[in-house]
């Protein structure tokens, strides 16, 4: 199980956190679409089945997550290891889904943007429905909050309550 130290919160724009990814040698790893459909039951764990789209591919992945409820900007949450779902284990993943009475709660789509140096990767998230921005800095505590402390202005000024 992982447990994931992350900075996250919805802004007007994402150009000056690419920009400040670009200007600080943040490499960029990934850029595709994504779909995540939600999963719950009222209780503090939900369910995520997500598809990521790339250029010459697809892959569907099943993991859980704590349910953060709350509209802090740092979430500290259990994550657990990713599952691919295939034709091999979709009836099974289903049925997990079924057998821990979960329901299908929200459905996101996402352009999603990974960039990563040393212990801090930035997801910037460029949602197609519902229509919003939303930044992620996660990675080790020390390390994520320095770069939000030298983000701290620019979040402030395009930062959505």
């Amino acid at each position: 199980m992982n447990k994931e130290y992350e900075y996250s919160f919805k802004v007007k724009d994402i150009k000056e956190f690419v920009q400040y990814c670009i200007l600080n040698n943040y490499e960029k790893k990934e850029e595709y679409l994504q779909t995540r459909i939600l999963y719950k039951n009222g209780g503090p764990i939900m369910a995520r089945v997500t598809e990521n789209i790339y250029n010459d591919r697809s892959i569907k992945i099943l993991n859980f997550k704590d349910d953060n409820l709350n509209s802090k900007d740092l979430n500290i949450s259990r994550e657990s290891k990713d599952l691919i779902v295939n034709d091999e284990n979709k009836e099974f993943v289903e049925s997990l889904i079924e057998i821990l009475n979960l329901t299908n709660k929200k459905i996101l789509k996402r352009k999603r943007y990974v960039y990563e140096k040393n212990n801090v990767k930035f997801e910037i998230d460029e949602y197609i429905e519902p229509v919003m921005n939303v930044v992620a800095i996660e990675g080790l505590k020390e390390e994520v909050d320095i770069v939000y402390k030298e983000l701290e202005e620019i979040i402030n000024h395009n930062k959505i309550n």
